[in-house]
């Protein structure tokens, strides 16, 4: 074989085996160091030991007060109103002072706002709820925050940059001009009462089947009306008083009053006035009075639900009180307005009333419309939407009777006017 050996594999292996047996004898055989011996000893005792000390210096590392442990209070944010526009929804509610504020949708993070003086809002929401919201204090109010500078120092301006471009609103109101005008969404949680409003803008399709509807259940609600379906339909105004409905303001010719539509501010519009509101509800109320003999009550509802503290204040000065509708976890607006199938807003009748039903409560304040020009029209739905109301228990009301009930009376209206003449 010319010389080579050959070998099996088991054979290779035992031979290096005996070559690494035989280095390690060697290595073992020579003579330890006593100090090495003892430091070898002394390590191999002493490492419970130090595992100990270990672990309660841990323990006590994580035990140690910190600003978490220090902290009051958690940070909370409720949403109170949801309210559905052309362009999104807007949603509003309380948050501790100082914090951010985290909106979810489907579990889904949607946006983020800070509160101010203890409100949030979100506007052009397009996500579907439900919604939540989180918060987190990160402001000078927090528990977290450190202590103010001194003058001489002053502190560093909070980090505004992060909230979003479009996350704002309009300029708080004077907290004593909310207070003297409010804004009646929702009447008495503890009552069984509910309104079915509804609005008359434009369309007539369907409006004598509802006040058919209402006439053979003996219901008597509120109804707001425009100037111009006045004009344009002067018996419909003339039956709806003859049956002994509540008839409201609902302006004359249903115009943008906010910025809303274009920036989701809830700012009063250029242009918009005290005598440009105020021209809009005279003369509805004197066209209501020539068709039918009678006066309007005094309340309106702002076109598209666009209104604020200004425009209620000047239409309080005119006699009026604002009356919106129930916003909440998903909202009383039967969105029967929305007459494109494609549009994400849209819903079916059945599908409007089936929902107007699951989520009413107690004080709601349901919109719907008199008349609307949709392919599937809600007005055939409304005797089963009556009955699924009263089959769960609640009251038809008229917003009037609410109002009362939450102080918002004739008299106190009366008031608030004489004082904002002086």
């Amino acid at each position: 074989m010319r010389g080579h050996i050959y070998c099996s594999t088991r054979c290779a292996r035992e031979a290096g085996h005996d070559a690494w047996r035989g280095w390690l004898r060697a290595k073992l055989a020579r003579p330890v160091p006593s100090a090495a011996a003892v430091m070898l000893v002394l390590l191999i005792a002493g490492a419970p030991t130090l595992a100990a000390l270990r672990a309660v210096a841990e323990l006590d590392r994580l035990s140690a007060p910190t600003s978490f442990s220090a902290r009051p209070r958690p940070a909370s944010a409720r949403i109170e109103t949801v309210t559905s526009g052309p362009e999104g929804s807007r949603i509003e509610g309380r948050a501790s002072a100082g914090t951010a504020v985290f909106l979810f949708a489907g579990g889904q993070l949607v946006s983020a706002a800070f509160s101010d003086q203890g409100r949030f809002r979100f506007e052009n929401v397009r996500a579907s709820g439900p919604y939540r919201v989180g918060a987190l204090f990160l402001s000078s109010e927090s528990p977290l925050a450190p202590p103010p500078a001194s003058p001489a120092a002053p502190s560093p301006a909070p980090a505004a940059e992060l909230a979003p471009p479009h996350v704002s609103g309009p300029p708080p109101a004077p907290r004593d001009t909310e207070a003297a005008v409010p804004d009646f969404s929702r009447g008495p949680a503890d009552r069984r009462d509910i309104v079915v409003s509804f609005d008359a803008g434009s369309s007539d399709r369907g409006a004598r089947e509802i006040l058919n509807t209402l006439r053979e259940r003996g219901i008597r609600t509120t109804i707001f009306l425009t100037g111009q379906f006045i004009r344009q339909y002067p018996d419909l105004a003339r039956r709806v008083a003859l049956d002994g409905h509540e008839v409201g303001n609902h302006t004359d010719t249903h115009p943008h009053l906010t910025t809303f539509a274009q920036d989701g501010r809830q700012a009063t519009r250029p242009g918009i006035d005290r005598a440009f509101l105020t021209g809009e509800l005279e003369r509805t109320a004197r066209l209501y009075r020539e068709a039918t003999g009678r006066e309007m009550a005094h309340l309106w509802r702002a076109p598209y639900g666009e209104q604020n503290g200004q425009l209620r204040r000047w239409a309080l000065e005119a006699g009026y009180w604002h009356v919106g509708w129930t916003g909440g976890r998903a909202g009383l607006d039967g969105l029967d307005w929305v007459s494109d199938p494609e549009s994400p807003r849209y819903r079916s009748a059945q599908g409007v009333v089936s929902r107007l039903i699951a989520h009413a409560e107690n004080g709601g304040v349901i919109l719907l419309h008199l008349g609307s020009d949709r392919s599937d029209p809600v007005a055939p739905r409304i005797p089963e939407l009556l009955d699924g109301l009263t089959g769960r228990g609640f009251r038809l009301a008229r917003a009037s009777e609410m109002l009362d009930l939450v102080g918002m009376t004739p008299e106190r209206l009366a008031d608030l006017r004489r004082g904002a003449a002086r």
